[in-house]
């Protein structure tokens, strides 16, 4: 199994002139990439290659935990099974998820399952959760089932402040309710939408959460892509945070994963 050793000492080992110049030029197809990686003990940014990691932006399916979190908070956290039938219900995947419990609807992302959480979650539950995680929305913010599992643009948070609500949700594995979501991005990383994730780092485990949003950047594309990785899973030293114009957050996680991988000298 790898270790994550060296990583921290290899910040620069992630920067652009070593990752992505080479890799842009060998892909010329991927325009923008942006990360930010940060020490988890003392909440350092190692590297980054952000533009403004103050500006909010909307963040797609990042959103999911945080809104699980929200729904467990009113219902004695616990989590319901649902079965999704894909398109029918308004999921990205069209054939579906099947049965779910919460940990499975993370790992996969599955939007069905999130509206259900989001149809039965308080706004001003919602709002007060993200904020205690150090993720505060705009007040004014019309935050609907829709924009609790992902959709649209009610819900913008700087980049910093992504990574702010993940280590803390890594800080408090202990409290109740947070224990199957993180279980849910150990197999997001194994076999959900993170796979490309564990992929380049075989052998250890991570925390990975994708997510798909609208475009934040000109030229308009169709979506920016989203991944937050954790790593290592059991001891977690560092969280990577991953933007990619113009990808859904599956894409992103490919590109996440290189990043991890970089910084272990496995490149």
């Amino acid at each position: 199994m790898r270790t994550l050793g060296r990583a921290v000492a290899l910040g620069t080992v992630i920067a652009a002139a070593a990752f992505v110049r080479p890799m842009d030029a060998h892909r010329g197809e991927i325009p923008r990439l942006s990360y930010l990686l940060v020490d988890v003990s003392s909440q350092r940014v190692i590297d980054a290659r952000w533009d403004d990691l103050e500006r909010p932006l909307a963040i797609g399916s990042l959103i999911k935990p945080f809104t699980a979190l929200a729904y467990g908070d009113t219902h004695r956290f616990t989590y319901p099974t649902f079965t999704c039938r894909g398109s029918a219900d308004g999921c990205w995947l069209p054939a579906g998820h099947g049965r779910l419990v919460i940990s499975e609807a993370v790992a996969g992302s599955c939007n069905a399952y999130f509206r259900q959480l989001a149809e039965r979650t308080a706004p001003d539950v919602l709002m007060a959760r993200l904020q205690s995680f150090g993720m505060r929305a705009d007040p004014a913010s019309v935050v609907t089932p829709a924009a609790m599992v992902g959709f649209g643009e009610a819900l913008k948070f700087a980049p910093a402040a992504i990574a702010r609500g993940y280590l803390e949700l890594v800080s408090r594995a202990g409290q109740p309710g947070v224990a199957p979501i993180l279980e849910g991005m150990r197999q997001s990383a194994r076999t959900g939408t993170g796979r490309a994730v564990g992929a380049a780092i075989e052998g250890a485990d991570a925390f990975v959460k994708t997510g798909t949003a609208s475009c934040s950047h000109s030229p308009r594309a169709t979506a920016d892509g989203y991944a937050v990785v954790i790593y290592p899973a059991d001891h977690p030293r560092v969280i990577l945070l991953t933007e990619a114009h113009g990808r859904t957050g599956a894409e992103t996680a490919v590109l996440a994963g290189e990043l991890v991988a970089a910084a272990l000298g496995a490149r």
